[in-house]
C-alpha cells in the first residue's frame, strides 16, 4: 500500500511541475515537495535533459 500511495504522490508532483523542466529544476522541486527518498532516488536516475511535458517526465521515470 505505501508503494501505492507513493505513486500518487510522484505522479501528482510530476503534473503539477511547470514545464519545460530540466533534471535540475525538477531534483529541486522535489527538495522542496519533501517527497519520499525513494522518489528522489527514482529522479535522480534520471537522463541529464529538459522534459517537455509530465508525460516526457513520466516516460522516462518508467525508464529508469
Amino acid at each position: 500500500m505505501q508503494e501505492l500511495d507513493q505513486s500518487a504522490v510522484a505522479s501528482q508532483f510530476v503534473k503539477d511541475l511547470v514545464y519545460p523542466v530540466a533534471k535540475a529544476d525538477v531534483l529541486r522541486e522535489a527538495g522542496k515537495a519533501k517527497l519520499a527518498d525513494e522518489i528522489v532516488a527514482s529522479l535522480r536516475r534520471l537522463p541529464e535533459r529538459t522534459f517537455e511535458d509530465a508525460a516526457d517526465l513520466t516516460q522516462a521515470l518508467n525508464a529508469v
